[in-house]
């Protein structure tokens, strides 16, 4: 490489005189240009890279200051267009900050814009690596973003760590981290997706959680769209471990219950289906012992006038026949007669209502639906009817996920 020489003259200064400063600006080296550059640095020297790590080259340009509150590099730039520190590469990095200590290698303050910003065209807008801390740290405390990344075809924003968090993001009032798809690229990721299809915020892992979200006293993830959440896996598609609960209508194919078997507890389990309806069932049961009359009067609860309709019975007696054994009386304020079983009799009754609560009326049960013109011939489980599993519904409302799908799939085989 040829030597560099020294700087050719510029026009004239730009007008700017540290002393007028207010408060003045003390400095060991002052570059004034009214249109390149104020100081310009070079060096020659490589860096190098052995088992014991990386060891930089030699610098540009050096800033160092031993005081605790000190600066080695200062930039500032007045102008609403200007920029107070630039740095370029061709292939290595514009702008390194390392600290041996707790503070941050590079720190970004702005009044009213952003504080460290990082573009790219093709590459790592910031990239920030951490053998045992942070690798970008972002906070906000007035209603702004800590983090805000963007890239035209890369990665916006790409942090790696050793043992410590690749990127944290913390918001008083704004946004921890904040992630937005809506541009042309059909790439990013290491995924392919359709144009303005892509995630706004995308974790992926292949032996631990592609994303990890977890509050203290909050929503450990909280997910907001035409469909919340969508999940797909094997055997399971989700793995809830607590209570479950849902405020709308719960649709599926089956269900029921899975326990510690009740007489093998550590060797086996135990399953029951739930018992399937056309109609929001309430079902109500006891047993009632008949008087010296034959009769008996059942108590049901105090609101179940207000929540049942088509009521329906059965009566069972217990220890002997009881022909003669019916409802003297149907459910009215909340109670129903037995009559015609021998006084002293055992009697197990069953009693069923619909559902009439105001949820229920404006969202009925359509047993017999039909599908809409374009799920016509495909399928909930496509398996079960020997069909293949791109005939599903659930890949025909959400075609995205057959990408990502299948892109795991490759990497996995990988």
């Amino acid at each position: 490489m040829s030597p560099i020489g020294p700087p050719q003259a510029q026009d004239g200064p730009s007008g700017f005189d540290p002393g007028l400063e207010d408060p003045p600006v003390k400095f060991g080296v002052w570059g004034d240009s009214s249109v390149g550059s104020g100081v310009v640095g070079s060096s020659g020297r490589p860096g190098t890279t052995d088992p014991s790590g990386t060891t930089p080259g030699g610098a540009g340009t050096l800033g160092i200051n031993q005081e605790s509150q000190g600066i080695g590099v200062l930039g500032r730039a007045d102008a609403s267009t200007g920029t107070a520190v630039l740095g370029t590469s061709g292939q290595g990095t514009g702008v390194s900050g390392r600290s041996k200590g707790a503070n941050p290698g590079v720190a970004g303050i702005s009044k009213d814009g952003d504080g460290v910003t990082g573009s790219s065209t093709a590459g790592n807008g910031v990239s920030g690596v951490s053998t045992a801390g942070n690798g970008v740290s972002g906070t906000s405390s007035a209603g702004g973003n800590g983090v805000v990344a963007g890239s035209q075809s890369g990665k916006g924003l790409k942090a790696d760590s050793v043992t410590g968090s690749g990127i944290l993001g913390t918001s008083f009032d704004g946004i921890g981290i904040l992630g937005q798809c809506g541009h042309s690229d059909s790439g990013g990721f290491g995924f392919g997706f359709s144009p303005n299809n892509a995630p706004g915020v995308m974790g992926t892992s292949f032996n631990n959680a592609g994303v990890h979200g977890f509050s203290q006293s909050g929503m450990g993830m909280f997910a907001l769209g035409e469909v919340g959440i969508i999940a797909s896996g094997a055997p399971v598609a989700g793995d809830f471990r607590g209570d479950v609960q849902v405020t709308g209508a719960l649709t599926q194919g089956g269900g029921g219950t899975h326990i510690d078997h009740p007489l093998d507890p550590e060797n086996r389990f135990l399953d029951h289906t739930f018992v399937q309806s056309p109609e929001r069932k309430n079902v109500y049961d006891g047993t009632a012992t008949l008087d010296d009359q034959g009769t008996a009067t059942v108590q049901l609860p105090y609101w179940f006038d207000a929540l049942n309709e088509n009521v329906q019975y059965q009566l069972t007696a217990v220890g002997g026949p009881a022909p003669g054994l019916h409802i003297s009386s149907p459910v009215e304020e909340n109670r129903f007669s037995i009559a015609g079983g021998d006084p002293g009799l055992k009697v197990c009754w069953q009693v069923t209502g619909a559902r009439r609560d105001a949820w229920a009326r404006t969202h009925p049960v359509v047993a017999d639906g039909k599908k809409e013109p374009e799920e016509r011939g495909y399928y909930l489980h496509p398996e079960a009817h020997g069909q293949p599993a791109e005939r599903a519904i659930a890949r025909l409302r959400h075609p995205e996920t057959v990408t990502r799908e299948n892109r795991v799939e490759e990497a996995e085989r990988v």
